[in-house]
């Protein structure tokens, strides 16, 4: 079974691409909140993975769209 290659980036490193994907996801619209921030926190500590967290914020952002088009869509009962 293969591993995946060992980030060798500083720290400093990591906050610096983590700043400018936020900074990038800020001119797109994205507003941070305390729910998303504790992911991220949890990922950073090793507490969930990457890919746990990706799949997380993808079911809130498919939620968030049905949700939207559920509005949008008038009744029919």
């Amino acid at each position: 079974m293969s591993q995946a290659p060992k980030d060798t980036r500083s720290a400093a490193q990591k906050a610096l691409d983590t700043a400018g994907i936020i900074g990038s996801l800020m001119h797109e619209g994205y507003v941070p909140n305390p729910e998303d921030e504790a992911i991220h926190q949890q990922a950073q500590r090793g507490e969930i993975t990457s890919e746990e967290a990706i799949a997380i914020f993808r079911e809130r952002a498919l939620e968030r769209e049905r949700k939207a088009l559920a509005r949008k869509r008038p009744q029919l009962d």
